[in-house]
């Protein structure tokens, strides 16, 4: 700390109040580092005051700063992030002063601040926090900056320096309180948390500060005056603020208030965002139930929450979400959408672990393969799905529990399992003649010969097949130009079907 007659702060505090915003030196007298120290201050004080009466306080857009962000859930217990700009430090002006943040923090990284606290029930639901920066000026002396040593002359320190500093403080459900002297408090955020919630998500985090900051007293104006007009609100007592008052995942409910339609609204069911249905008008919006909601299978009492450009508000009404099972949003219900029966199959969605579920494809019951989980059951396809002589059949697949039934969006595509085929084994002749010439039609001998796609080779070369295939027979055409005249030339048949694909053991001889 820097060696003074009177403290340089006090000082200035009591010409302050004395109306005092100046200094004049008289020669021939003795100068005093409190005179000089006094009309430095007298000044900057001065400075200060307008910039933060005239212009405000507040981030530029060019280093936007300071901004209170959710860490993710695995350390956003009691902490947040306090972050930079984008592409650099970040600045804020409070109070005429302006602080740098070099680089993103944490709340809990800062020395010396005191722990943050979980709402509890005896405090309101939710709790109110503002999160707020307090910002002072620091002396810095040769022990920490030693150019201030003047070691290249005089040998001994003449002067101290002043440098902004700042501190993240929380009021937790009380309003910011008064700064002392030499401090100047901003709010940062407001954190809408939760009783028995420690964890800090996006979703509680409404941003107080005043950003891209140009004539701060007219947006500042003009932001009440949005607010006023565009924020939203639930219906008052006896009207109901939404109905139905429970409901299962992807059940649409109707919300009502004033200012629903402003700007782009968004819905939250507790903290998790609910896909709204239509388009809203000024006095209701709808959405669906969010899946999530309900992880232990029991059901979960939730506020809901609507956003729009002049703000969000929330319900004082409590919403119930039922623990039925529901699929995932169509397109990924199910994993793969297709097979043959004993085909593993994974479902997707939630609340799949309440009592012992049941799976069908169509009526058919599936084997649920190990222990279902809240999200997902791995199944086996069931037999007999496919009738009717075809190869495949899209059937939709239901989930029952203890809790309810949900019937899929997504088609699962049940597949035959087609046998692969095969020829006649010897001495029964594979085809009939064993001997021929190209354009010749052969008689080929097996079983499972009528699944198509039927392709028939006379060694790498394609036949044309002759009819329709049985299921013992093919007749087809022996490919020309397989040999030279008069050069015989010994080869093997394959065919192929949808079951796969087989190679004669006899040979067949093209004579020509």
């Amino acid at each position: 700390m820097g060696d003074f007659s009177q403290t340089p702060l006090d000082l200035l505090l009591a010409n302050q109040q004395k109306g005092y915003v100046g200094i004049h030196i008289e020669q021939g007298k003795p100068v005093l580092d409190r005179d000089l120290n006094l009309l430095h201050d007298l000044v900057a004080a001065t400075v200060r005051s307008v910039v933060a009466r005239y212009i405000g306080n507040g981030a530029p857009a060019a280093a936007d700063g300071f901004a209170v962000q959710a860490l993710p859930p695995a350390s956003n217990s009691q902490d947040f992030r306090i972050a930079a700009a984008d592409t650099g430090p970040g600045t804020c002006l409070v109070g005429g002063i302006e602080v740098t943040i070099p680089a993103a923090i944490t709340y809990k990284s800062q020395p010396g601040v005191p722990a943050l606290t979980t709402p509890s029930a005896a405090q309101p639901d939710p709790r109110i926090d503002t999160v707020y920066l307090d910002v002072s000026l620091t002396e810095i002396d040769g022990t920490v900056d030693t150019d201030l040593t003047n070691s290249l002359d005089v040998g001994v320190q003449t002067s101290v320096r002043l440098k902004p500093g700042f501190v993240v403080r929380v009021a937790e459900g009380v309003a910011v309180p008064a700064a002392a002297a030499g401090h100047v408090f901003y709010p940062l955020a407001q954190l809408t948390r939760r009783r028995n919630q420690d964890g800090i998500v996006a979703a509680t985090i409404s941003d107080l500060r005043q950003r891209r900051l140009t004539v701060s007293d007219m947006e500042r104006r003009l932001s009440l005056v949005e607010k006023t007009l565009l924020l939203p609100a639930f219906a008052v007592s006896p009207s109901p603020q939404f109905v139905p008052k429970s409901g299962v995942i992807n059940q649409a409910i109707t919300l009502n208030g004033v200012n629903f339609d402003v700007g782009a609204p968004t819905v939250r069911f507790g903290d998790v965002a609910a896909k709204i249905v239509g388009t809203p008008s000024p006095g209701q919006i709808a959405a669906r139930v969010p899946g999530g909601l309900t992880p232990a299978g029991t059901p979960a009492q939730v506020k809901v929450t609507v956003a729009n450009a002049g703000g969000a508000v929330v319900s004082d009404d409590i919403f119930t979400v039922q623990p039925a099972p529901a699929f995932a949003e169509p397109g990924g219900q199910f994993s793969p959408g297709n097979g043959t029966p004993g085909t593993q199959v994974t479902l997707t969605g939630f609340n799949f672990n309440v009592g012992t579920p049941q799976v069908q494809f169509a009526s058919v019951n599936a084997t649920v393969v190990g222990t279902p989980t809240a999200t997902q059951i791995v199944v086996q396809v069931p037999a007999g799905l496919v009738t009717g002589g075809g190869t495949s059949s899209d059937v939709r697949v239901t989930v029952t529990t203890s809790a309810g039934s949900i019937l899929s969006d997504d088609l699962f595509r049940a597949e035959l399992a087609i046998p692969a085929p095969v020829f006649v084994t010897p001495p029964s002749p594979q085809f009939t003649p064993k001997s021929g010439v190209g354009g010749q039609t052969i008689t080929l001998n097996g079983q499972n010969f009528n699944f198509p796609p039927v392709t028939v080779k006379f060694d790498t070369s394609t036949a044309t097949i002759v009819g329709t295939p049985s299921a013992t027979q093919i007749a087809a055409q022996v490919p020309a130009g397989l040999t030279p005249p008069g050069t015989p030339k010994q080869i093997k048949i394959s065919v192929t079907t949808a079951g796969g694909t087989v190679t004669s053991s006899d040979t067949f001889t093209v004579t020509g």
